[in-house]
């Protein structure tokens, strides 16, 4: 192996390292938010669970805010892809609106660590601080995506507004799913499916009639 491609491997090896310590550092971030808080899990909880100094941390993310927001854009990022698959894969008699509804308590079902996160970033959002703005330009693009999956619906026959739609699906979905989880814990609502998805159709029925069709 001559030195370019030594050179090459080693640099190789260096990139997986910090891509390994990045993740390591955000699930452990992820965990620790859901079982603490963001508010109470610090940056000395995150780096003494994933084994790493504080210097490492700051390496990669310049505060607890920026790992915080780093996590709702994943998150945000995988519910969206779940979404749109979930309509590619829609049968023919599946609405688009119910689709998105399903992909929706299937994600936070799978991922509840997410759904605590999101329902605190949320609060956060609240705060006259710097990463209130953040965050909110962060959720402010989950649902000017979430209103453009919502748009064909409402082009064969809806009426009213898309992106109240899209509010409406995200806020009554991770609001009803949050609540049941602090009350009643994680494996009491995944057996719950069923009456989720009844439960979220029949609520937002009023706003999407006259705005769903077929998919």
């Amino acid at each position: 192996m001559d030195d370019e491609a030594k050179s090459k491997a080693s640099l190789s090896r260096v990139e997986r390292r910090k891509a390994r310590t990045n993740r390591r550092l955000l699930e452990v971030a992820r965990r620790l938010f859901s079982e603490k808080g963001i508010y109470w899990a610090t940056v000395e909880d995150i780096t003494e669970s994933a084994d790493q100094g504080k210097g490492t941390f700051y390496k990669y993310f310049e505060s607890k805010d920026a790992i915080i927001r780093a996590l709702l854009e994943e998150g945000l990022g995988e519910l969206e892809a779940k979404t749109e698959q979930a309509l590619r894969d829609a049968d023919s008699g599946l609405t688009t609106m119910s689709s998105i509804i399903e992909a929706r308590v299937d994600f936070f079902l799978d991922h509840l660590d997410f759904l605590l996160l999101f329902h605190q970033a949320r609060g956060m959002m609240q705060l006259q601080v710097e990463v209130a703005k953040d965050l909110r330009d962060v959720y402010d693009g989950h649902l000017r995506r979430l209103t453009q999956l919502v748009e064909p619906a409402m082009e064969m026959g809806g009426s009213g507004s898309a992106r109240e739609v899209a509010t409406a699906i995200a806020a009554y979905t991770s609001g009803l799913l949050t609540y049941h989880v602090l009350f009643e814990g994680a494996e009491g609502i995944r057996r719950r499916r069923d009456y989720f998805l009844r439960t979220l159709q029949g609520s937002l029925s009023p706003i999407l009639e006259n705005s769903d069709g077929s998919h």
